[in-house]
């Protein structure tokens, strides 16, 4: 197979991995592999590409035409999700209160990753609705208030080894059961994590052995009797907790990073060991790593981000009345912001700033740095009308 354009020498693009081995990945696997990851991999192997369609750009000042091809914004894709990164990080610290923040994370023992593998649909629901449960339930014991929280599930570690936990960004305190007061947490403690680990894991059980008593019975017992790991953490205003869970929202265990080719093919995955924080690797033949890659695909529909409390979309009014009792302005939508009118004697407020458009950037020519000129676009399945001298690539 020829070589991948735009590869430097010795080193690949993980996109390029899937462009490479992908097929052949498939041809040899297909078969055995589970229904969706073999959607998303062909998916996947499409991005950028005549398949899914694009565009044919003209430069006006010295000639060169530059063919574009359309993305595939699948969440899992490598090089797909960075503008919608920026605005969803842009829309969450425009949510952040005046406090301090925690990040909470929870994590399943080793004995119930395979099961959770089998299974990903029905384990990851039932892990974010157990941990979920727990921190409101602790909160409502320990603190007598309600939280708001914001949970992104994570399945894979730092060599892309199955390993299910959920993060969540929790304000440092809740809403009392009135609704009246603001209750604060301890600015470096928020709730004990062996409670928090006991309390996840008997609620996970429950709702297992309710909802899929079959299932249930296919769990090793000591699964039951370990305590769950759970680790609590300040992370002061929440701004770099939440960089940090933005970057997996629209993207699946990795971005399309570079990886050094190795004698003999493999490919060298870099990452920092948790514990000594100092730089290793590990090499991998490529089918190896397309497997590790794949086994983090999530089932149709599911949502990774999801918000719980009076973050959650249908807490408005409790959100509402939180930031209100920090001494913050009322959020409004687009609606409300133009049926409002105030008082004729009142001072206007400047407008909050609004991010520019990410989109807003003109195409520039790589030879000459003038703006291109839009010529043609076609869908996908459709081949470009141009029969020009230059054209587009197969």
């Amino acid at each position: 197979m020829a070589a991948v354009v735009g590869a430097p020498a010795g080193t690949l693009r993980l996109h390029e991995v899937l462009v490479r081995h992908g097929p052949a990945y498939l041809e040899r696997f297909g078969a055995a592999l589970p229904a969706r990851q073999r959607e998303v991999l062909r998916k996947l192997l499409q991005c950028r590409t005549p398949a899914l369609g694009g565009a044919l750009y003209h430069c006006p000042q010295c000639g060169q035409r530059h063919f574009t091809y359309h993305s595939c914004n699948d969440r899992h894709c490598p090089q797909c999700g960075r503008e919608e990164t920026e605005a969803w990080l842009a829309a969450q610290q425009a949510l952040l209160l005046p406090v301090p923040y925690f990040l909470v994370t929870f994590t399943v023992p080793e004995k119930l990753r395979g099961w959770l593998r089998r299974h990903p649909a029905l384990g990851y629901e039932l892990l974010f609705g157990a941990s979920a449960q727990a921190l409101q339930d602790l909160a409502t014991t320990r603190l007598g208030a309600t939280l708001g929280m914001l949970g992104v599930l994570h399945t894979w570690s730092r060599t892309l080894l199955h390993h299910p936990h959920v993060h969540y960004l929790v304000a440092g305190g809740g809403l009392s059961r009135d609704q009246r007061t603001w209750v604060r947490a301890r600015p470096k403690f928020l709730l004990p994590v062996k409670a928090l680990s006991d309390r996840c894991r008997t609620v996970f059980r429950q709702r297992l052995a309710k909802q899929a008593p079959e299932a249930a019975r296919q769990i090793a017992a000591g699964v039951w009797k370990q305590r769950w790991v759970v680790h609590s953490a300040a992370v002061g205003a929440g701004e770099t907790a939440l960089r940090y869970l933005s970057r997996y929202v629209f993207k699946t265990a990795t971005g399309n990073r570079e990886l050094a080719v190795q004698p003999g093919g493999r490919l060298r995955w870099r990452y920092r060991d948790s514990t000594t924080r100092q730089g290793r690797h590990v090499d991998l033949e490529p089918e190896e790593l397309l497997r590790r890659f794949l086994q983090h695909v999530l089932p149709r529909g599911f949502h990774r981000v999801r918000r719980f409390g009076w973050w959650h979309p249908g807490g408005r009014g409790k959100l509402q009345r939180v930031r209100a009792l920090l001494g913050q302005r009322p959020l409004l939508t687009a609606a409300e912001q133009t049926a409002w009118q105030p008082p004729a004697d009142a001072v206007p407020e400047p407008p909050d700033p609004q991010p520019a458009s990410l989109n807003s950037k003109p195409l520039t020519c790589a030879r000459c740095g003038a703006v291109l000129v839009v010529v043609e676009r076609w869908r996908p399945g459709q081949r470009p009308q141009w029969r020009g001298q230059d054209r587009a690539p197969p």
